[in-house]
């Protein structure tokens, strides 16, 4: 038995508390990586105010990179040393859905996300010899974890961790969201709530796939700011101006796509109102689930489609590699 420091949230609401856990070694097709990095998601604030109930005590923390330290019995693929980037989904390769190539709906999450252990229901982490829970079998907030070896997905050690770790959830997510679930086709026209970071995501990815109308919707100056600079063609302020007729003022008719990366039902239903017929909104935002959708009933004879998009609809041994090659071409493109 190892120790590890670790962030604890024991109570909702409370501050996360930095204190020393038991950490045990990886069982069968897990491995234990140390921890170089990791991202604050809006899930984790999510978690820790109540707003996503999670068991407690629990190590938040989830979009993690790291080295490495030791393999369980049964990995394959994985060694000591390697950099990892740890995917939330256990990708256990069994199921049904892993078996279609969804992995982003590994039956194994609702053990890892919804009761915040391992697949086999218990944690490697504990504090007196009471278990000690971790966010989607991660619980990256600490210096070492213990992860299924279906979430580690290996990366070029050449990379900084500290910054392709965010691919593990944030920029998956939102890019995913784009390329992934939507579809998006070159020239169309797409709205995105909210531009935090899954959401500057959204806006990337938009920028990628060739959208020819971007319209960036969020209250904070410094984000629709951020928007307009990494690919939004046109920024709305929804203090200011009610959302959905500011958007279908610059595309008249309304968008190809709208993505709502907020989390309110509110939101979901303007997304709704801003797409033109046959258009599609995404709900990227993780939402209560006691929540419920107003929809106008109309918007379905129209065509109009409403989607989730889970984890970015990822394979992340897929996405992952093809994320971090592009910042590695865009790190030797800037060095020369």
């Amino acid at each position: 038995m190892k120790k590890t420091k670790a962030a604890v949230l024991d109570t909702t609401g409370a501050a996360l508390r930095i204190t020393d856990l038991d950490i045990e070694g990886p069982k069968g097709n897990e491995v234990a990586i140390r921890v170089v990095a990791c991202g604050l998601c809006h899930s984790d604030y999510s978690c820790i105010h109540g707003i996503v109930r999670t068991p407690l005590p629990v190590v938040l923390g989830h979009e993690a990179g790291g080295v490495v330290e030791e393999v369980g019995a049964g990995v394959s693929g994985l060694e000591v040393g390697d950099h990892v980037i740890v995917a939330l989904t256990p990708s256990c390769g069994r199921c049904e859905f892993c078996v279609e190539e969804k992995p982003f709906l590994c039956t194994q999450m609702f053990a890892t996300l919804g009761n915040c252990t391992m697949p086999d229901g218990t944690t490697r982490l504990s504090r007196d010899g009471g278990a000690i829970h971790q966010l989607g079998a991660i619980g990256g907030f600490a210096e070492r974890a213990v992860v299924p070896a279906g979430c580690a997905v290996r990366v070029d050690p050449d990379l900084p961790l500290e910054t392709i770790c965010l691919i593990g959830c944030g920029v998956t997510t939102g890019v995913g969201a784009v390329l992934n679930t939507a579809g998006i086709r070159p020239g169309t026209t797409v709205a995105v709530l909210g531009c935090g970071g899954v959401g500057l995501s959204v806006v990337q990815g938009a920028r990628i796939a060739g959208a020819k109308t971007l319209v960036a919707v969020d209250p904070v100056a410094a984000k629709r700011e951020l928007a307009l600079r990494l690919g939004a063609t046109h920024a709305v302020d929804p203090r200011v101006e009610d959302s959905t007729r500011a958007v279908r003022k610059i595309v008249p008719g309304g968008v190809h796509y709208a993505f709502e990366v907020i989390g309110r039902a509110e939101t979901v239903s303007q997304a709704f109102a801003m797409v033109r017929p046959s258009g599609m909104a995404v709900v990227v935002g993780v939402m209560s689930p006691a929540d419920s959708i107003p929809i106008r009933a109309g918007g379905f004879q129209q065509q109009k489609m409403l989607i989730g998009s889970a984890y970015g609809s990822a394979v992340p041994r897929r996405d992952f590699l093809a994320s971090s090659s592009s910042i590695a071409r865009a790190n030797c493109s800037s060095s020369r």
